[in-house]
């Protein structure tokens, strides 16, 4: 998997508080055989930012994690919502990043981006937007990723 838009901004927060020189940072990513973040795949970017944040002071450690633990993860603002006019329950926050997830680690998916994700789930599901889909499209979206 592809290293994401958050992992390389944590890289570089990270670099810039730890006060790395070129040579330091260049160095840290030359031991995953690349010179620039973006070639760091999704693994070696979270080994990357486990490293880093090793070698931060311990007050500046502490706040860095409780502040990512705070964040609000990926489609939270949706919450646990019901449609009175269906009578049936909107997928859950859990339920779409696991759908999510599942498009972006399969072998099989050659575009392995939101935008795709989301064009596939409006083929599977008929829904426009990924707020609008319902529990009862969940399993059909999860066996629609896993036969690919």
């Amino acid at each position: 998997m592809e290293i994401n838009k958050k992992q390389i901004s944590k890289i570089h927060l990270l670099k810039n508080q730890l006060h790395l020189s070129d040579e330091e940072y260049g160095a840290a990513l030359e031991s995953y055989g690349v010179s620039s973040s973006k070639d760091l795949s999704y693994e070696q970017a979270a080994d990357l930012i486990k490293k880093l944040i090793k070698l931060l002071p311990k007050e500046l450690r502490e706040n860095f994690t409780q502040r990512h633990k705070d964040a609000k993860k990926k489609y939270d603002e949706f919450g646990i919502r019901w449609n009175e006019r269906l009578r049936e329950h909107y997928a859950t926050p859990k339920q779409l990043r696991m759908l999510e997830a599942m498009w972006m680690t399969s072998p099989r998916v050659e575009n392995k981006n939101e935008d795709a994700f989301k064009r596939f789930v409006k083929r599977i599901s008929g829904k426009e937007k990924l707020e609008w889909v319902m529990m009862s499209d969940v399993r059909k979206i999860k066996k629609a990723i896993e036969s690919l």
